[in-house]
């Protein structure tokens, strides 16, 4: 099994028709779960019948697979999108900050819970398990080479792997929380954030 697609769309209706069962993908993670999921479902909700589901994906680990590399691609876009925008930050506690803020506030409820079902997709299956390893790979080196250029500093890659975790930890709390104290946790969130990666940087500088 892998994440390619069975048939290669070259045709603006065959593209649609692949996104329209993607999206529909995302509504039975979100109504029925990971464990629960099967191309029969996703024919169902998308309004496709299962030939034209099987046309495009051999199996559901492929629809997950391209679920998956999708959400991959756009956190790397939020990334890549956040580090030339032109903002400039006092130190590296507050770029760690400044991430976390404008991921909580550019996603969605929704978001969240798709990402908590790929995350089981992540554990359960292994070839999403590998682009998983792949991306984190892609996003340290990022990161890290941000991270040198604007603050002539490094870390290594599994602290940097920590307080991204960290900070996806709190940010899926956040999401949680009712709306009205939504805001003063993701104040809190971030407030933590920056301070974990301040006193590992003044730990840094003391010794």
């Amino acid at each position: 099994m892998n994440n390619t697609l069975r048939t290669n769309p070259q045709q603006g209706r065959a593209i649609a028709t692949i996104n329209s069962i993607l999206e529909a993908s995302k509504r039975v993670l979100l109504s029925q779960g990971y464990e629960r999921f099967t191309t029969n479902r996703v024919a169902a909700a998308s309004g496709f019948n299962i030939g034209t589901v099987y046309r495009y994906f051999p199996d559901k680990e492929n629809i997950i697979s391209q679920l998956y590399q999708k959400r991959l691609d756009e956190s790397y876009l939020f990334l890549t999108t956040q580090l030339t925008n032109g903002t400039t930050w006092s130190g590296v506690d507050e770029f760690f900050g400044h991430l976390l803020r404008e991921y909580i506030a550019g996603h969605s409820n929704e978001d969240h819970a798709i990402a908590v079902e790929l995350t089981k997709a992540a554990v359960m299956n292994q070839h999403v398990k590998q682009l998983d390893q792949t991306h984190d790979e892609r996003i340290l080196t990022t990161l890290n080479q941000a991270i040198y250029e604007r603050f002539d500093t490094t870390f290594e890659h599994h602290l940097i792997k920590f307080f991204l975790e960290l900070g996806m930890h709190l940010a899926l709390m956040v999401s949680m929380k009712p709306e009205e104290n939504r805001e003063f946790t993701a104040q809190q969130a971030v407030i933590s954030v920056i301070a974990a990666v301040r006193i590992h940087t003044m730990h840094r500088t003391a010794t």
